[in-house]
């Protein structure tokens, strides 16, 4: 059953909380200090949702480059979600971020007015002092020195009133002290045009890993072109016509796109470029030390499925 709307003096009374600041700020602690025992209050941290993107992805500790954005612009998805449905519970809401860019709070703040018309939205900004963090930081035994979170930190865009928060914080050791700078219009629509064009080029990206992923479907059933790299036949067939003839060929056998034997079935495996890298000590291809014949298919075992799809000339 969809949830129904909140009238404007319930929302009145609702809030929606920030609290933002570098690794090791003093996040965690000011929110349990300050917010835990408030009733009707839900506590959300964008780390387990970060943690969960990740999982979801199939990463554990090592992220693939170019993978991280990805995952935590599905996090911050993903959390404002959340952020949403539990407003549209009655709910004030306290979230544990880092949100350094204006841009990225502007993206929050936008989808939460644009849905509550008459809601408090707030933000406190961690800015410890130099002992109080160090000491943070020892005590989380950390792998980043102190030196490189402060560096981190540089980073951090504060928070200014036209982003639409309500009331903004600055909190010094503990000690809150309200801080609302002049309003600075000028941020905004950069900021608006740098979020649609963010996920613009997440759509596209999305768009070409399934196009990707439909092709390598297809591998299965439609007919490609197949090259013995031992003997130079080649045969136009599909992969299961292929293994029948005892091809050694993805998918059936081995990836498309990474190294492994691509013969027919009357060569041996023993003469491909493939084995020839695994007798050295370290499995890695070395462009210039291949022959003509084993460079040509290096190149199109690194095109695969798509160097298969039209005939070699």
């Amino acid at each position: 059953m969809a949830n129904q709307p909140i009238n404007n003096d319930v929302l009145a009374k609702i809030t929606v909380t920030l609290v933002i600041g570098a690794t090791a700020s003093g996040k965690t602690t000011f929110i349990q200090n300050h917010f835990s025992n408030k009733r009707n209050t839900v506590i959300l941290n964008v780390y387990d949702y970060q943690q969960a993107a990740y999982k979801e992805a199939g990463f554990g500790k090592h992220i693939p480059f170019g993978q991280e954005f990805k995952c935590l612009y599905k996090a911050n998805e993903n959390l404002l979600l959340d952020i949403i449905d539990t407003l549209q519970n009655g709910k004030n809401v306290v979230v544990e971020q880092t949100l350094y860019k204006a841009k990225r709070r502007i993206g929050y703040i936008d989808v939460i007015r644009n849905t509550f018309k008459n809601i408090k939205i707030e933000v406190y900004v961690m800015c410890p002092s130099d002992s109080v963090w160090e000491t943070y930081v020892t005590e989380r035994r950390l792998a980043h020195s102190f030196q490189q979170l402060k560096t981190e930190a540089e980073q951090i865009e504060f928070p200014n009133p036209i982003e639409g928060f309500d009331s903004i914080y600055e909190v010094v050791d503990d000690v809150i002290k309200l801080r609302m700078d002049e309003p600075k219009p000028e941020i905004v629509e950069p900021a608006r045009k740098e979020i649609l064009e963010d996920a613009e080029e997440l759509r596209k990206e999305n768009e070409k890993i399934k196009a990707k992923a439909d092709l390598l479907e297809s591998m299965n059933s439609r007919p490609f072109w197949h090259y013995c790299e031992v003997c130079g036949t080649k045969l136009y067939c599909t992969a299961q016509e292929a293994f029948d003839a005892g091809w050694d060929y993805p998918p059936q056998i081995g990836t498309f796109g990474l190294l492994g034997p691509r013969t027919c079935g009357k060569c041996s495996i023993t003469d491909t470029l493939w084995w020839k890298v695994q007798q050295q000590g370290l499995p890695i291809v070395i462009e210039k030390d291949l022959t003509a014949e084993e460079l040509k298919t290096w190149r199109r075992i690194k095109k695969e499925p798509e160097s298969l799809l039209e005939e070699e000339k």
